[in-house]
């Protein structure tokens, strides 16, 4: 007979789960603190939650993560990092700038939207190569390429997985009160929620491209083979 599962059972995986969530955060934190392996870090984090899901260690999903997507995670956010930092100063500066206006504003307007505009695509195409970089190891042609079309076969999911990555940056300048009283949110538990909901809302597309990858064969390698339960000695 299956055992009945108590209250005492369910809060103490409630526990265990909220325990590995921390870990999971801190241990992405300081895996950013170069700044440059942030977008490396990420990958680490989405493929150790792939690994909790599936049964298997997150910890060692986490190292495996960051050890086999690791030269790619740092191109694709160095590559944008400039651009993003460019934009995010500009969105900074015309919004206080707005503050301070009390007419005559349709030129910032104009310079604000634009900025908007290409902070979101180039968020987006980030946010794009990352999770292919985890899910779908291909050759970087096909990588870039299938990043491309991932923004426009998916850019509402794409764009909120993008901007709740950046939402604590965000934060930090438009409502730095609201990041203050947040903040032991973002420390304990904000982005391994934010890689989940990012790869739950872009399960479909991602399943679309891993199975034209193996129908072409141009699949470079999976994420990696569960371990093998090891045979029970005989007492």
């Amino acid at each position: 007979m299956k055992e009945k599962v108590t209250s005492l059972d369910k809060l103490n995986n409630i526990i265990r789960i909220a325990g590995r969530t921390v870990l999971m955060s801190l241990l992405f934190l300081v895996s950013c603190l170069p700044v440059v392996t942030m977008g490396q870090a990420w990958c680490a984090l989405l493929t150790g939650i792939r690994w909790q899901i599936r049964g298997d260690s997150w910890f060692e999903g986490f190292k495996f993560g960051f050890k086999n997507r690791f030269w790619r995670g740092i191109a694709a956010w160095c590559i944008m990092l400039i651009p993003n930092v460019y934009f995010l100063l500009e969105v900074s500066g015309l919004y206080t700038v707005m503050q301070e206006l009390t007419g005559g504003y349709g030129p910032y307007v104009a310079r604000l939207g634009f900025a908007g505009l290409m902070f979101a695509m180039t968020i987006m195409v980030t946010t794009a190569l990352l999770l292919l970089n985890v899910y779908i190891p291909t050759k970087i042609g096909l990588w870039i390429s299938n990043a491309t079309s991932m923004v426009f076969k998916a850019p509402f999911m794409l764009l909120a997985a993008a901007v709740l990555f950046w939402m604590p940056v965000l934060l930090a300048i438009l409502a730095p009160a609201i990041l203050f009283f947040t903040f032991p949110l973002f420390i304990a538990a904000y982005y391994p929620l934010q890689g989940w909901v990012a790869t739950l809302a872009l399960k479909g597309t991602i399943i679309d491209y891993l199975i034209d990858a193996r129908a072409d064969g141009t699949l470079l390698a999976e994420e990696g083979k569960r371990p093998e339960p090891k045979d029970e000695e005989d007492e």
